[in-house]
């Protein structure tokens, strides 16, 4: 790791706390749904316990579980029940996943191809800064917000502003740093996802509950957006675009643009890389099951139990722990075992978290959060190993662009296709059945599929050795 100067630490630093800030602003409305779907009224409506109820005789308590009462007639003859947005529901699944997924997969494609082909014209510290100021202005506005279709307009400047960080910031650091230490500065960049993620409960339940200067779930939203805007002036005046040594091959490389998408066609249609594809799909739906469904599964289930804080330690420990120690182990395995063995480890790690990920939704709380800390140590290396394999196996001219195209399909699919927990909750009528099924499940099919695209890796390097030793 001699390659980890002071001046890259900072470059590292204000990339990855930019992406802190824009994962806290994409997965706050996670955390704070049913305060916001109870103020701007959208979605489903259940029955709930009415907690300042008081009674001579407690056994009336007793007699009915609100949470039974499936209308507002039934849930309205109980005098200690009331009738109110749950937060839940298709509005909620469409402003959590698709309104935001779409806008984020389109703009990330655009965004890459833009940054890869116009390479020595457009400066992608830049684009970074116009990102972050974007997010985070959207993520203000979003705290003044009145109407479900202002919200939806709001997340979709998120997702344009947030879909310049993994691709742009890819590129950038597959050029500052080498092979040996790629993986673990991938992996400290990957902490935006988890401590953004773990904030995300911080701010949208304890600020909420604070109630700041009488704003409710409005302030948590204007103050995580502060930091991003800060960030966005540092990004712009303090760091510089590194620009590649071979400048002429990379001018040439952008000015002609066939040759410029047969690079791409040949980079990203390569075995390996559909494979790993199909294994990011199911691997992508899993983790995004469990971060949209996570506040909702506690409040339905454990409704007494404050998860705050334990939900903070688990991804913010658990995951920033993993996705440093995937990147740290691989970076050591690949130097031993070759490229392959990136895959390999990535594969062990996701087939030992689907039983964590069992016991989470099993288990009572405190138990489940036992299994959740573990789970996101082994689960999450998954992110900082898989684009450091993808960095390493495509052409540099089009890394960006890879990555970005990479993320938009797996977005496409792992993005939206949680939705499909509210239809199987319906079907099964079980919350924790329909989870079982995506989260665990798609975890254990992905292990098996990440192992599977170790193997074109494992045989071209082969070749590449029998080649190396008749040569010698």
């Amino acid at each position: 790791m001699g390659d980890m100067t002071v001046s890259k630490l900072y470059f590292l630093s204000l990339m990855t706390l930019s992406y802190i800030v824009g994962e806290l602003t994409h997965f706050l409305i996670n955390t704070t749904s049913r305060e916001v779907a109870r103020e701007v009224e959208f979605g489903e409506k259940s029955c709930f316990v009415n907690g300042s109820f008081v009674s001579d005789e407690e056994e009336d308590k007793e007699q009915f579980d609100c949470s039974e009462s499936k209308n507002e007639t039934h849930c309205g003859s109980e005098k200690h029940c009331y009738w109110e947005y749950s937060g839940l529901g298709i509005q909620y699944q469409v402003l959590a996943g698709p309104s935001f997924i779409l806008v984020f997969i389109f703009s990330a494609v655009f965004l890459a191809i833009l940054s890869d082909w116009l390479y020595d014209k457009l400066s992608r510290t830049l684009m970074l800064s116009v990102g972050t100021a974007t997010f985070s202005t959207a993520c203000l506005l979003m705290g003044l917000a009145g109407q479900y279709w202002q919200l939806v307009i709001l997340r979709m400047m998120i997702a344009a502003g947030l879909s310049v960080c993994r691709p742009v910031s890819g590129g950038l650091i597959a050029e500052l740093f080498s092979a040996s230490s790629r993986g673990v500065a991938n992996g400290i960049f990957s902490w935006g996802v988890y401590y953004g993620y773990g904030l995300a409960f911080v701010f949208g339940i304890y600020i909420t509950r604070a109630d700041v200067l009488g704003y409710g779930w409005r302030a948590p939203y204007v103050l995580a957006a502060l930091p991003g805007l800060v960030l966005a002036v540092l990004l712009a005046t303090t760091v510089k675009d590194p620009r590649q040594k071979d400048t002429e091959a990379t001018a040439k490389a952008s000015s002609d643009g066939r040759a410029y998408f047969r690079t791409l066609a040949r980079s990203f249609l390569s075995p390996s890389m559909l494979i790993l594809l199909l294994a990011a799909f199911f691997r992508h739906t899993a983790g995004y099951c469990w971060a949209y469904n996570t506040r909702l599964f506690f409040q339905t289930y454990y409704p007494d139990f404050d998860i705050g804080l334990w939900t903070f330690s688990a991804s913010v420990f658990g995951g920033s722990f993993g996705v440093f120690a995937g990147g740290f182990f691989s970076d050591r395995l690949v130097q031993v075992l070759g490229l392959p063995s990136r895959l390999w480890l990535l594969s062990a790690c996701t087939l030992l978290a689907a039983p964590l990920a069992v016991g989470t939704l099993y288990f009572p709380p405190p138990g489940a959060f036992g299994c959740l800390i573990v789970y996101y140590f082994f689960a999450e290396t998954w992110f900082a190993v898989l684009f450091t394999v993808i960095v390493e196996i495509v052409d540099p001219e089009v890394r960006s662009t890879c990555i970005a195209i990479f993320l938009f399909l797996m977005n496409l699919v792992g993005g939206n296709l949680p939705v499909i927990v509210a239809p199987l909750r319906s079907y099964f009528n079980d919350y924790r059945s329909a989870l079982y099924l995506v989260w665990p499940g798609f975890l254990t099919i992905s292990a098996f599929i990440f192992l599977l695209s170790s193997l074109p890796l494992w045989i071209r390097e082969k070749k590449i050795n029998k080649q190396y030793s008749v040569n010698k």
